[in-house]
Order: C-alpha cells, then sequence, then structure tokens
C-alpha cells in the first residue's frame, strides 16, 4: 500500500499506475480522515480529482476516531489488506 501525503501534492502518475496495475480497479484506492473538521471534504475532492486525472475514485472512506492519537495497527492493517493506495487527510 503506498500513503500519499496531501501536504506533499499529489500522487504522482506513477504511484496511483502502480497501485491500480497491482489489481483491479476496485478496492485500489481509500481515504483515511484524521477526524478534524474538513477531513472529510477534502478526501472527497482529492478522490474526485484522482478520478478525473487518472480513472479510479475511492472506493472506501475511513476514519481515525480522533485527530488527537494515532491510527490504531487494526485499522492500518485492515485498510493494507483491503486497500491498494490510501490518501490521508491532515486539514482541518
Amino acid at each position: 500500500m503506498h500513503i500519499v501525503d496531501p501536504t506533499s501534492g499529489i500522487a504522482s502518475s506513477e504511484t496511483v499506475a502502480v497501485a491500480v496495475s497491482e489489481g483491479s480497479r476496485a478496492g485500489a484506492l481509500c481515504g483515511l480522515s484524521n477526524s478534524k473538521p474538513g477531513a472529510h471534504d477534502l478526501l472527497e475532492a482529492v478522490g474526485r480529482r484522482l478520478a478525473d486525472d487518472h480513472g479510479i475514485g475511492p472506493n472506501g472512506l475511513e476514519a481515525k476516531p480522533s485527530a488527537a492519537v494515532g491510527a490504531d495497527p487494526e485499522l492500518l492493517d485492515h485498510l493494507a489488506a483491503q486497500y491498494r493506495l490510501a490518501v490521508v487527510a491532515i486539514g482541518d
């Protein structure tokens, strides 16, 4: 699984191509919200951009229970097992 940090820019075409080429488009991309205000909206916008630019959109949206704590290892394991690419929202 590749984790793309939105603060460092949009996923490169190469990163997205690798994620898609590893299997079918189903399950290729998920969003991980840090549960801050606006994170869900940010993930939806990034998902739309990836769908428009690369033909893949988010197949799932997951969230940490709180912005004050890190993601549980179980959540990260679940994401790694289900998806090939994750976009993590850290914005307010």
